[in-house]
């Protein structure tokens, strides 16, 4: 099957990973999207019905998931401007140190953005 030819990672620079990467975190949003649009649905059915759903989801054992998403938006978005700078041809010649200095702050701001909603969920 080719289309499995696209998660083979050996012999692939790291550019290309993290294009890889920056596909299937989109492919994970869309999904999240679908998923948080048919949960907003369950408006229709009332009240109630919401409700349960909301002190389900904004427990501690969904925080886990929360927290995974957020570095799958935060990575998706700051290489997504990368990306961007490198489709204009702008700082082309220092690529490299800006895919790490992406990284970087992906992990710091996915960091910080996990520590805010820990907060907010275990009510620190």
């Amino acid at each position: 099957m080719s289309w499995l030819k696209w998660f083979e990672v050996r012999g692939k620079s790291i550019f290309h990973l993290s294009y890889s990467f920056h596909r299937l975190t989109g492919l994970v949003l869309v999904l999240y999207l679908v998923m948080h649009l048919s949960y907003l649905t369950s408006l229709t059915f009332g009240r109630e019905v919401y409700e349960t759903f909301i002190a389900t989801t904004v427990t501690p054992t969904f925080l886990i998931f929360d927290i995974l998403l957020v570095l799958v938006g935060v990575f998706h978005g700051v290489n997504g401007l990368r990306l961007i700078l490198h489709e204009f041809g702008l700082a082309y010649d220092a690529r490299r140190p800006i895919l790490y200095l992406s990284y970087l702050i992906a992990f710091v701001l996915w960091l910080y953005a996990s520590y805010k909603l820990y907060t907010f969920v275990m009510g620190v």
